[in-house]
């Protein structure tokens, strides 16, 4: 069955599936309803053929269903002249691509202990059979589930299926899950589970098997929240986060080479009918800069093309509230999030002062709308390429401190240095190597917050030059998770008071996160200093920088083809697909090639 749309009406509907199952799901929520409604009518023509109206509920977008593909079928609203092409997508016959998310797959779950366990996170909904109406409780961990029901993060509800089996109204995310029933008889649980059909293509090993074991959890806790739309965790809120998404973008390109999800979040998110993407003014900031992260990373020149009037669009709308310097003053609206600002959970900007670390963010995503503009030789980039100037003059005038050769905290030519503006400037170009003041404040920031902004932090800090440094945090940070027995990464480190609170609540902490993916990136970079140089992987370099490790390597799934890295014995190989060029001190080496130098 091919199931037909108009243009980002499939991606709309995914983000109105996730956010009314998330909200039906989880007994604390709190997410913008700001996001776009779907179009509800369309009107679509098969094959040159009568025009068929298709009417939806709110909430629901309008979808062509034919049992055979067409050669051509055609969409527009009513009242519009102009046909263009419908958006075809396979799926089932009784249940529309935008609201099945993702294949399911039975896993089978053991009895520990009182409790049956999976080996790792999943989401889906537990079958079994009792002869008596059992109770059902969830957890990420033993103590979640075993916890008084009060507690629950998650609604566990349960209804009769057609054959006698029990199952859960609605998906549980869990590793860890309890029954109770008067009976007694519950011999075998099975999960009806979500999982996306992603393989891992990318992977990473040393002799370190910490930092090993890190990398592979973080692509599994990065794999375990695909669901249509990347969400932030499979527990709460289930929601997609376009801060989140820049994050794990990058894990992305590193593991698995899925652009897909990317590209449908990036058009799910970045439409709000007014305000700010997810209610937040600086994620507004990250979806542009997101769409630079999929353009370094990914094939991104067919979403460049089809998208580039909307990212001038959207950069215009933005522009909208800046003053003569050029500074972004975002405006409160009634769909913000808990701060019209956020930057990182714990950070509370002053709101009558300029957040230097927004300014930041503002002009990073100004570059990058002008970079992508550029690309599609939109006359829109100059004008962004200007406002950028503007916008660095202003805070070099204001910013910059002298002293410490820093940043300050508030644009006020007062403020003390602060590490989130720092660490955002060398991400955004303005620092480097070279900036030894910017170097030793990252220096001496052991994290920055969560591990979202850790995960720029240590990216960061392979910028200026301080690999290893970024290294041995990931490998106390991280593997701190590890010693805790995480399988898979949490929304906060573990040592950040209860292992489980979070929101004032104890089991508030989601324990899959995928904010907390950034080493599947961050390690092939440090250690083998494997990057893309240009767009889509087509230039790039590796440099190898082992410190104490004695072997390394890694396999990207880049665009033209998987590169694969190797670092042992003081010899560095590396395969070059066909479409890419490697660049190394000795020169650049185009592929297919299979190139091998003395380190």
């Amino acid at each position: 069955m091919t199931w037909y749309y108009p243009p980002h009406q499939r991606e709309l509907g995914m983000l109105h599936t996730l956010v009314r199952e998330g909200f039906a799901a989880n007994r604390h929520v709190d997410y913008a309803l700001n996001f776009a409604g779907t179009a509800r009518v369309a009107e679509f023509r098969v094959d040159d053929g009568e025009t068929l109206l298709v009417e939806t509920e709110e909430g629901e977008p309008p979808a062509l269903h034919l049992a055979h593909p067409a050669a051509s079928v055609v969409t527009r609203a009513p009242g519009e002249t102009e046909w263009i092409a419908a958006v075809p997508i396979e799926g089932d016959a009784d249940a529309p691509p935008h609201r099945v998310l993702e294949p399911r797959v039975p896993v089978a779950l053991a009895s520990r202990d009182g409790l049956w366990e999976a080996e790792g996170p999943l989401l889906g909904r537990p079958v079994f059979r009792s002869a008596a109406r059992p109770t059902v409780a969830s957890g990420e961990s033993r103590e979640e589930a075993l916890a008084d029901p009060a507690t629950a993060e998650t609604r566990h509800d349960v209804v009769a299926l057609p054959d006698g089996s029990w199952t859960t109204v609605h998906e549980l995310g869990f590793r860890f899950l309890r029954i109770d029933s008067p009976a007694g008889d519950v011999a075998e649980v099975t999960v009806d589970a979500s999982r996306r059909p992603a393989p891992r293509r990318g992977a990473f090993a040393c002799s370190d098997d910490t930092l090993t074991r890190i990398w592979q959890v973080s692509a599994d806790t990065l794999h375990a929240c695909m669901h249509g739309l990347m969400i932030d965790g499979v527990k709460r809120d289930r929601m997609p986060w376009i801060g989140d998404q820049a994050l794990n973008t990058l894990s992305n390109a590193y593991a698995f080479g899925d652009r897909r999800i990317v590209t449908d979040g990036l058009t799910a998110l970045g439409r709000p009918r007014h305000g700010y993407v997810n209610g937040i003014a600086d994620y507004s900031l990250w979806w542009l800069i997101g769409t630079g992260f999929l353009t370094r990373t990914f094939d991104a020149a067919g979403y460049l093309a089809a998208e580039a009037d909307h990212i001038h669009g959207f950069t215009e709308r933005l522009a909208a509230q800046t003053g003569a310097d050029g500074l972004f003053r975002p405006i409160p609206t009634d769909d913000d999030f808990h701060a019209l600002v956020f930057i990182d959970w714990g950070v509370e900007t002053d709101p009558d002062r300029d957040s230097t670390a927004l300014q930041i963010l503002w002009l990073w995503a100004l570059r990058t709308a002008a970079s992508g503009l550029h690309s599609t030789a939109h006359p829109g980039a100059a004008r962004w390429d200007a406002l950028a100037d503007h916008v660095l003059a202003t805070l070099r005038a204001a910013a910059w401190d002298d002293a410490t050769a820093s940043w300050r905290e508030y644009v006020d030519g007062a403020s003390a240095p602060s590490p989130y503006p720092n660490l955002l400037a060398v991400l955004a170009g303005l620092n480097g190597a070279h900036d030894r003041g910017v170097r030793d404040l990252l220096l001496g920031t052991e994290r920055a917050g969560t591990p979202f902004m850790t995960g720029f932090l240590l990216r960061a800090l392979i910028e200026v030059g301080e690999p290893e440094a970024a290294v041995h945090r990931i490998h106390d940070l991280w593997g701190g998770m590890l010693d805790a027995g995480a399988r898979s990464f949490w929304e906060e480190f573990g040592d950040d008071g209860s292992p489980y609170a979070m929101y004032e609540r104890p089991f508030g902490k989601s324990l899959c996160h995928a904010w907390s993916s950034g080493p599947a990136a961050l390690l092939p970079d440090a250690v083998l200093g494997l990057r893309p140089l240009a767009d889509g992987w087509s230039r790039f370099t590796v440099a190898p920088r082992l410190g104490s490790l004695e072997w390394a390597e890694a396999r990207v799934p880049a665009p033209p083809g998987d590169i694969i890295a190797t670092a042992r014995d003081g010899v560095v190989t590396v395969e070059v697909p066909a479409g890419a060029t490697l660049v190394t001190d000795a020169g650049e080496h185009p592929g297919p090639a299979s190139v091998r130098w003395t380190a």
